[in-house]
């Protein structure tokens, strides 16, 4: 739990500096941990269920980074899985940004229960 609460701190602060006007936005997720990440999904704050998984068949494997772009500025629920199936949610993450870059790095992991 803890570690889902950093993490979210990490993407709350990376969204806040970054003021978009919304017409799409581009988010630069880098993997800094030693876990590899398996799902990224997204899903607006009023949808039941999750987007597709942005990583597709590839994952994020430390020292690498997903560059996803043409956002819609909305405000979004973000889950992550790892490795070992294990996974964080982001509650009511606001993505109306302009480019943006958020790092994930052992130190903020090692806080969640994951």
């Amino acid at each position: 739990m803890k570690r889902l609460m950093v993490v979210m701190a990490l993407a709350l602060t990376a969204c806040a500096t970054e003021e978009g006007s919304g017409g799409g936005a581009t988010l630069t997720i880098e993997n800094d941990s030693s876990y590899t990440l398996i799902s990224i999904q997204l899903s607006p704050t009023t949808s039941v269920t999750w987007g597709p998984d942005l990583l597709g068949s590839q994952v994020l494997e430390p020292g690498d980074s997903l560059e996803l772009s043409s956002i819609d500025c909305d405000v979004y629920d973000i889950r992550v899985v790892d490795d070992t199936d294990a996974e964080c949610i982001l509650d009511s993450v606001d993505l109306c940004l302009d480019d943006s870059v958020w790092t994930i790095d052992d130190a903020e992991l090692a806080l969640c229960a994951f």
